[in-house]
């Protein structure tokens, strides 16, 4: 069994900009990500732009990688915190909020994510009128400012009280049209491009569904399908209207059905005709879901599938309990040996600890996955098959989320022109496993 981890010849990710740097850096002897392959070859940076490409001068450093992989920065398109920073938690100074965005920022960035969407969970309207002026995309940042943030990913709260997991049921709302969303989020006036994505479930658009998810991608929002009770059909028609994303898949949501009557939202990333399948979010903690649940999914869709976190801010903390709050109640999470739990009321007005996020880093995530395949999958054997076992699990935090969020001229990818976001790493074999430690 294979896993990765940063390189010891380089610094875990880097963010190319002119920072006392040369001003052309050539990486030789490595293998880089390009066109869904590792392919051996040599990557040029530019400092100053902070961009790859190819110079027609000679560099002014050269660095030997010794066989390591480069691959695109990780990009997280849910997490909810770290290092004691939750997003959707409002600091009394207001002024604190961007002080521990950028902490958050510093210190991702050491884990190999240069860019990620901060998600809100379940709120009243005031946080998300609060937080999100502070979530607008950020341009390319100097080195030391750490990863970028790429907008918003807003987790509620027109979720269904039904499959709503940790979130605040009291918080959860349903629509009757664009404005009751709007009203929520503020929409009209946050500034441009400030909430890049919606996690939603279609049915509680009780009027004009289809009319509400057409508006939200018309103004370059990504709608996604989560914590939902969504009957296929209801599903289907919210991909119709321009849904693109199923969040955390498997969680929170109904099973796969095998009956024409027991089809739910599970199924439709299973390409149907001419219909494109949409991107699904997996939680690869090991908590989440079963790695054979998980690779079932891959083999149905594997084009779709995007590696996510959905980390609280006990992220890079230790085990222990920390205060939380979940909307409206003045809430707590129980870190332990890697599992995040959070006291919740069920329906019946009984107390009870439910999954509240997870504690794991993108990287961590991928090595996870790497595991899956080794131990579940058949086809994946010798050099070959451990090149594609790699490929399969990076594509999954680099290329695709880029794909998805329409950014792949510009993250996700190396090729010339893109933001010089890489990421270092090399292939430890054995059981001790990898990752950042």
């Amino acid at each position: 069994m294979s896993a990765l981890r940063p390189s010891s010849s380089s610094t875990p990710s880097s963010r190319a900009q002119d920072h006392g740097e040369p001003e052309v850096i050539q990486f030789v002897n490595c293998r880089l990500l390009r066109d869904g392959k590792l392919v051996k070859g040599d990557l040029w940076i530019n400092t100053k732009n902070g961009t790859i490409g190819s110079s027609k001068r000679a560099p002014d450093a050269v660095r030997d990688l010794q066989g390591c992989i480069i691959a695109p920065g990780f990009i997280d398109c849910q997490i909810n915190g770290a290092i004691g920073f939750n997003f959707s938690t409002i600091p009394d100074d207001i002024s604190d909020y961007p002080k521990q965005l950028t902490k958050v920022n510093k210190w991702l960035v050491q884990t190999g994510v240069t860019s990620y969407l901060p998600t809100l969970t379940s709120q009243h309207s005031e946080a998300y009128h609060k937080a999100i002026p502070f979530l607008t995309p950020t341009p390319r940042p100097s080195p030391d400012r750490g990863a970028s943030v790429l907008g918003a990913h807003l987790e509620g709260p027109f979720l269904n009280p039904h499959k709503c997991g940790v979130h605040d049921r009291s918080v959860l709302r349903t629509a009757q049209s664009y404005q009751d969303l709007d009203t929520v989020y503020n929409l009209s006036r946050a500034p441009p491009h400030s909430v890049k994505m919606v996690t939603l479930a279609p049915e509680v658009l009780l009027q004009e569904g289809p009319e509400i998810i057409s508006t939200l991608t018309g103004d370059g929002i990504i709608v996604s399908l989560g914590h939902t009770a969504a009957s296929y059909e209801k599903a289907r028609e919210a991909l119709a209207a321009g849904a693109r994303m199923v969040t955390h898949f498997f969680n929170a949501m109904p099973p796969f059905g095998h009956r024409e009557s027991e089809l739910s939202i599970a199924n439709i990333i299973i390409p149907a005709g001419n219909e494109e399948a949409p991107s699904y979010g997996i939680i690869a903690d090991g908590v989440h879901n079963h790695k054979s649940a998980v690779m079932l999914a891959h083999s149905v869709h594997p084009e779709g599938l995007i590696l996510v976190t959905d980390a609280m801010h006990v992220l890079g903390l230790g085990d222990g309990t920390y205060p939380w709050r979940n909307g409206t109640e003045k809430s707590s999470v129980v870190k332990s040996r890697g599992r995040v739990m959070a006291p919740k009321m069920d329906e019946e007005k009984r107390e009870r600890m439910v999954l509240a996020g997870s504690a794991v880093t993108l990287l961590e995530c991928v090595n996870n996955f790497l595991g899956y395949i080794d131990t579940t999958s058949v086809g994946f054997e010798g050099d070959e098959g451990e090149n594609e076992r790699i490929v399969s699990a990076l594509m999954a935090v680099t290329e695709r989320p880029a794909r998805l969020l329409g950014l792949e001229g510009s993250i996700g990818t190396l090729e010339d022109g893109t933001d010089g976001d890489i990421v270092v790493l090399e292939r430890v074999t054995g059981g001790g496993g990898g990752g950042w430690c």
